[in-house]
């Protein structure tokens, strides 16, 4: 009987000991890893870049795939904040007939978007016309989700 008490207890502490301890993150949660997986709602809108620079610093053609984030998001600092940085866009709707509702682009932030609230966008024509199926979708406002892809 007693050997059979010290076989029991020496299984249970060796299957104690091989049991998966809690292990740490392989890599630490950070604003930025909470930031990616935050879904914003909002509406997007398109603007003309007219050869302009955009306050990152560069010129795009109206087909290219940029954005401008709003000013709260971009701080006063230069170069913005969140310039080259890839935003995951889907199409929510709105607009006539809903075109393209249900699509998703990726786009590189090139500019600030000044008036623009919170969690609202303004698009490039390339970036606006991938979303709703190729068209400047009248009234040129679609309702959008977002995020900030790392």
């Amino acid at each position: 009987m007693y050997l059979n008490s010290i076989i029991v207890n020496a299984m249970l502490a060796a299957t104690t000991l091989a049991s998966p301890l809690a292990q740490p993150l392989a890599e630490p949660v950070t604003a930025k890893l909470l930031e990616k997986r935050i879904t914003h709602v909002g509406t997007a809108t398109f603007y003309e870049q007219n050869g302009a620079y955009g306050s990152c610093g560069q010129i795009h053609a109206e087909s290219d795939r940029i954005i401008a984030l709003p000013a709260s998001w971009q701080g006063s600092g230069y170069p913005p904040a969140y310039c080259g940085r890839k935003i995951e866009i889907t199409n929510k709707g709105g607009g006539q007939n809903n075109n393209g509702y249900g699509k998703v682009v990726v786009a590189t932030v090139a500019d600030t978007c000044p008036g623009c609230p919170r969690d609202d966008l303004d698009l490039s024509h390339g970036t606006f016309q991938a979303l709703t199926g190729g068209a400047l979708d009248p009234p040129g406002r679609i309702n959008i989700e977002w995020y900030v892809d790392l």
